[in-house]
């Protein structure tokens, strides 16, 4: 996604990287879901899970221009808490999601492909192929869907609003009969709040992916934390009407149980010409997604290659074009693995979503507590942006999602699914990374080390 130094990028361009991975089709799907499992109460789920990811909007914000040139999300949990805990807020954080919540992204797209082109072809055919074509194009270096991230999350927020405001605009083209179990009928059964903030909260994850792009900003101590609030934000109330107009034309059970409610929904309103017109945009923001992750993700971890917290084999680069590619190999066999893992079945989803999305939390609670211990390590350091309320506010968001987290299963037959993948994929992170930090880097596991590019010693 970068555009190179000298381009300096703008508020809006913030605003757009800030929001790329929240307009994908997982976001969609996760929002029919809770809207069907939560009813009425998936507003307030939807309410408390904003006012957490301000929180950590905000913690972000201020870590971002404290470390601007940083090279990864893990620098401010290492200048904060240690190597241990860096390498495992970007393992649980990023990694993780990439094993559980784009296994989701590609069997949404397959599903799409299935519905839109009913080719006969083997069942992990279009998620390889997704993946492997993403996968050469970083590898090469190309930079065409880094060109159009800007256009693309704009067109997506863009589509969110307008599907929600036909939706009750009285002009849909096939809204169900009205009835109990239709529209705001539908909303007051089998209601719930607790069991639904986990699912919705991966909706909202992944605004803090501006922040590598700190450097590049020709304002970043006024844009960033205008780019990161604003997009939370806007997709809040995107995401918001959306949502809410989604019983009003596809029963609770049918999104529950189907790989691609959001295609029924938008066909509802619109009609059955939308079909292809949706398919080739959810496949877009699903590829998005996929390219923004493995580019991502992947010098996350060439970064901390360099700094001695991963294997040396991840410093790898491609002789030629410069890419660190064995890191994008690995990032990109993840969720080929979670499909794979989880057969491809249309009925994981739900379950994958919240796995994801649990692992995404965990980070957050770290980059809060993070947050915390920099204010009293090192007060003196120059902020340009400050987390208001602190410490009392990320201490209440370090609280709200513990609880989110030990409440992540919606419904009590997932709760064993989920902690038993969820779990046993963070123990082996943390096992490895705890020999790794004592034996390979042989540091203390809790010994901060204040990265180059912070501003300012502290006291």
């Amino acid at each position: 996604m970068s555009t190179g130094p000298q381009s300096g990028l703008g508020p809006w361009q913030l605003f757009a990287a800030a929001i790329g991975v929240a307009v994908a089709q997982l976001g969609m799907v996760a929002m029919g879901q809770g809207m069907a499992l939560g009813g009425w109460g998936f507003f307030a789920a939807l309410g408390i899970i904003f006012m957490l990811t301000l929180a950590n909007v905000m913690a972000y914000a201020e870590m971002a221009l404290m470390m601007p040139t940083a090279g990864s999300i893990s620098s401010y949990a290492e200048a904060a808490l240690g190597n241990f805990p860096a390498i495992l807020l970007v393992f649980a954080g990023y990694v993780t999601p990439a094993l559980f919540g784009l296994p989701v992204e590609l069997i949404l797209a397959n599903g799409i492909l299935r519905d839109v082109l009913p080719i006969g072809v083997p069942l992990y055919t279009w998620p390889v192929v997704i993946v492997l074509l993403f996968l050469v194009l970083n590898i090469l270096g190309t930079d065409v869907f880094a060109r159009v991230q800007t256009a693309l999350s704009y067109i997506v927020l863009v589509f969110l609003l307008v599907t929600g405001l036909v939706a009750f605009s009285g002009h849909a083209a096939a809204p169900l009969p009205v009835g109990p179990d239709t529209g705001w009928g539908a909303l007051g059964a089998q209601t719930a709040v607790t069991g639904v903030l986990a699912l919705g909260f991966w909706t909202f994850c992944g605004l803090e992916f501006v922040t590598p792009l700190v450097g590049e900003a020709r304002n970043p101590d006024r844009d960033l934390p205008r780019a990161m609030i604003g997009g939370l934000i806007a997709i809040f109330v995107a995401e918001l009407l959306f949502a809410a107009g989604y019983l009003f034309f596809v029963p609770r059970d049918t999104v529950l149980g189907s790989a691609t409610p959001h295609l029924a929904y938008v066909m509802g309103v619109f009609g059955p010409w939308s079909r292809i017109p949706f398919a080739v945009l959810a496949l877009i923001a699903s590829s998005s997604l996929i390219n923004m992750v493995i580019a991502g993700v992947a010098r996350m971890l060439w970064g901390m290659a360099q700094n001695g917290q991963v294997f040396p084999l991840f410093k790898y680069q491609h002789p030629r074009f410069g890419t660190p590619v064995v890191a994008m190999v690995f990032v990109a066999a993840l969720p080929l693995i979670g499909v794979v893992w989880s057969g491809g079945d249309p009925n994981a989803i739900l379950s994958l979503t919240v796995a994801a999305s649990v692992a995404w939390i965990l980070a957050y609670v770290m980059a809060q507590v993070s947050l915390v211990v920099l204010r009293r390590r090192y007060p003196r350091m120059r902020r340009p942006y400050r987390m208001p309320f602190a410490p009392v506010f990320p201490l209440l968001a370090i609280a709200g999602m513990l609880y989110v987290v030990i409440n992540s299963a919606p419904t009590p037959e997932l709760a064993p699914v989920i902690w038993k993948s969820l779990g046993a994929v963070l123990l082996v992170f943390a096992l490895v990374d705890a020999w790794w930090v004592r034996f390979v880097m042989k540091k203390g596991w809790f010994e901060p080390t204040l990265p180059e590019g912070a501003h300012g010693s502290g006291g």
